[in-house]
């Protein structure tokens, strides 16, 4: 009897010997390295898989061109040698030359010295939306010509005649006294489109 009651605690006994052996190889075994979770704190950052990048919006420069350089002396000894640069002036508010002038374009002044008549040339880089805005507005106010740049207007409005003249992503506009033809002011405007 007690033989046979041995019997089982032997098994019993082997059995917690076996379990604790393979607990311990277990515990010599390299456990695998934990993956590194992200910080929460860390600003996420973009990558491929996050879609297309938007297209940069493309927007008009301040122009960087002084009026002597728009128009050289000897355009305008040529147009009449009487006309003198004044150089930037500040156009009236509400003009066409003052909205040129907030856009960062320039607009430039000749005077003549007998007389005191005025030559005023203003120019300004815009975007392309702008600009298809601005062609709509000048083909609705204007009468069209093809005498200079890509699309040109002119019209004469009480003794003012004003050429607006389109040439990429500029808008031109050119106004005198002088000016009763849309031709007249032609190689102004040709050197200052040249020069841009």
């Amino acid at each position: 009897m007690p033989v046979a009651s041995t019997l089982p605690t032997g098994r019993a006994f082997a059995s917690v010997v076996a379990a604790a052996a393979l607990l311990a190889l277990t515990a010599c075994v390299d456990a695998p390295e934990q993956p590194v979770l992200p910080n929460p704190t860390s600003t996420p950052t973009a990558t491929s898989s996050d879609g297309p990048e938007p297209a940069p919006t493309s927007g008009a420069q301040p122009l960087g061109i002084a009026c002597a350089d728009l128009v050289d002396l000897d355009t305008m000894y040529a147009f009449d040698p009487n006309y003198a640069l004044v150089g930037e002036f500040t156009p009236q508010p509400g003009s066409l030359a003052a909205d040129q002038v907030a856009a960062g374009g320039v607009s430039c002044q000749w005077v003549r010295e007998s007389g005191g008549a005025t030559i005023d040339l203003s120019v300004a880089e815009f975007t392309d939306d702008q600009i298809a805005e601005l062609k709509t507005e000048a083909f609705a106010e204007s009468q069209m010509v093809s005498t200079y740049g890509e699309e040109a207007y002119f019209e004469v409005e009480g003794d003012i005649g004003t050429a607006i003249v389109f040439q990429g992503r500029y808008r031109l506009v050119i106004s005198s006294v002088a000016f009763f033809e849309p031709g007249e002011p032609t190689a102004i405007i040709e050197s200052a489109l040249g020069a841009l």
